[in-house]
């Protein structure tokens, strides 16, 4: 038997929270003496004192907790549902960052933005990517290009790699040609002799969440904004995915930067 206190150094639990448990019917000591109000508790108590924790940890609230402890059988698809609300929660955080980093730099400039997207203006650094280029028929079959890309890559290297783009080309005779390409570290220039280096230089960017149907509108607004801002388009738009269907299963978790390479206009 162990005194509160020293369940508490065992379980990493202070004594306040312990208390609390036990109004909560979440963890109640084994004895309280009456005579003194001193609480004991077993050596048996240490293993739901850590599955309280764990719990505790990813954030399900204490209250649920004891629901799932009485019905573990429950567990498995509340764990589930609750992973997709983490989810969901840190791609609007990480969302929420990147438009705050705008609004800070907006603060700054007297610049006039001409749509709903916090759009950021940006020199962007030289990045030494492997490629893979094709004409397709369909904005559909990009995916069949980021698999020929990654055919081509190591396994053990595919923790080192860098950003995932797909430049859209210009085509004259009115044909789709996508090039899909991913950074690769300098270190490993060796092991990919066929890398080039992409140049974008400065660009106007917007990043947008969720499904890709919503990318014909941010398109069109970025036209309207070049043409407020007094820019012109100077390269072939390109698209940075953040995260994608190669890394999500859900459509609101995709995180995808729109870029347009950028001149001011001379008047």
């Amino acid at each position: 038997m162990f005194k509160i206190s020293e369940f508490s150094q065992l379980t990493t639990i202070s004594p306040r929270m312990l208390r609390h448990y036990d109004k909560l019917d979440l963890l109640k000591p084994e004895i309280i003496h009456q005579e003194n109000n001193y609480r004991y508790y077993t050596a048996g108590q240490i293993n739901q004192a850590n599955r309280i924790l764990s719990l505790k940890n990813v954030g399900i609230p204490l209250k649920e907790i004891k629901t799932l402890l009485e019905n573990e059988d429950d567990q498995t698809d509340y764990l589930a549902n609750h992973r997709k609300k983490l989810e969901t929660e840190l791609a609007e955080k990480k969302l929420q960052l990147t438009y705050l980093d705008w609004l800070e730099e907006k603060k700054k400039s007297s610049e006039k933005v001409g749509m709903n997207y916090p759009v950021e203006t940006k020199k962007m650094n030289d990045l030494r990517v492997l490629t893979y280029r094709q004409k397709v028929t369909s904005y559909y079959e990009e995916e069949q290009l980021w698999q020929q890309l990654f055919s081509t890559i190591r396994t053990e290297d595919l923790s080192k790699l860098g950003q995932s783009i797909a430049v859209f080309h210009n085509s004259a005779s009115g044909n789709i040609e996508i090039e899909v390409m991913i950074s690769i570290p300098e270190m490993l220039k060796h092991v990919y002799p066929k890398t080039k280096i992409f140049s974008p230089g400065l660009i106007a960017s917007v990043v947008t969440n969720g499904s890709y149907a919503t990318m014909p509108t941010v398109h069109a607004d970025m036209e309207n904004w070049l043409k407020v801002n007094e820019y012109e388009l100077t390269g072939t738009i390109f698209t940075i995915y953040h995260s994608s269907p190669a890394t999500e299963e859900q459509e609101e978790l995709y995180i995808t930067e729109v870029c347009y390479p950028i001149n001011r206009l001379e008047k």
